[in-house]
């Protein structure tokens, strides 16, 4: 049966070559006498990520915010997961110097770690999935040919809340607030009340808010390391901010801490803004 793969319309109605029974086999630039033809002018290389040697780009296409579907890993149970990912997106398709075909998805595969990318998922001899923080990647392989998706996925906006007036009408509407901006220093985890400034603000609303009653909670997600040192982290910081309000003329009473390790990210924490997120305190509201 002949190998064949879908060709991209431009920007909407996006396909790629995935697994199927037979794909339509891909345009590609070839002159009168079967031998490839020069890159394409208007196709200059792609900035993330370098083609094979002696492969030649065939098409291109751009577009400013395009949503493509990352084939994931398959879960426990063996159903194919997927992510979609949105923004800045890139699209290349190559042709294959016959004697690197063979060897065209084993040489991709090892050269996306060295451009700075993690393999999510690989299925050979089709397809491999690749993360590079913000930066996404989903290279098709098909015989001859090639073609690589890259998206770059703005960072998503987001404000921490920074006064008093901010955290009550967080705690009004959600009965918690997530706060950023304390700063601890190891290896005890001690509270740097200079660069600390929302524990004013903290302070200012339990003491606005007498008869309320707060579980502190400590979250962090370490690239590195085991999960037992984060939970080890997580206590200590969340008995250093019950211990800071204490100190200031909080009634313990009205204080619990609860480290909470790994276990409740709110975003991805693959990105540096989602790891920046998910490195939090969350106050929580005690309900009577």
């Amino acid at each position: 049966m002949t190998k064949r793969c879908l060709k991209l319309p431009v920007l909407v109605g996006l396909v790629f070559c995935l697994l199927t029974p037979a794909r339509l086999r891909c345009q590609s630039q070839i002159d009168p006498t079967g031998q490839p033809m020069p890159d394409r002018p208007d196709c200059p290389p792609m900035a993330v990520f370098h083609p094979l040697p002696m492969s030649q780009v065939t098409q291109c296409q751009k577009g400013a915010n395009v949503e493509i579907t990352m084939p994931l890993k398959p879960n426990a149970s063996g159903q194919a997961q997927e992510k979609r990912v949105r923004g800045a997106w890139e699209f290349q398709e190559y042709q294959i110097a016959e004697q690197e075909r063979e060897m065209a998805f084993d040489n991709l595969l090892r050269l996306l770690p060295m451009a700075g990318f993690t393999i999510q998922y690989s299925n050979k001899p089709s397809y491999i999935t690749a993360r590079n923080g913000d930066t996404w990647m989903l290279v098709n392989v098909s015989g001859e040919f090639y073609n690589v998706s890259v998206v770059v996925v703005p960072e998503e906006p987001w404000r921490a809340a920074k006064t008093v007036d901010e955290i009550s009408k967080e705690m009004k509407t959600h009965g918690r607030v997530n706060i950023y901006g304390i700063e601890f220093s190891p290896p005890n985890e001690q509270i740097e009340e200079k660069h600390s400034d929302i524990l004013s603000e903290i302070l200012k609303y339990l003491k606005a808010n007498p008869d309320l009653s707060i579980v502190v909670e400590s979250h962090k997600i370490s690239a590195v390391g085991y999960p037992e040192d984060d939970s080890e982290i997580t206590r200590e910081r969340a008995n250093a901010v019950v211990d800071w309000l204490v100190a200031h003329g909080i009634a313990r009473s009205r204080l619990r801490s609860l480290p909470c390790g790994r276990d409740n990210p709110i975003a991805d924490n693959e990105s540096a803004s989602g790891a920046k997120r998910n490195e939090r305190i969350v106050l929580v509201e005690v309900k009577s």
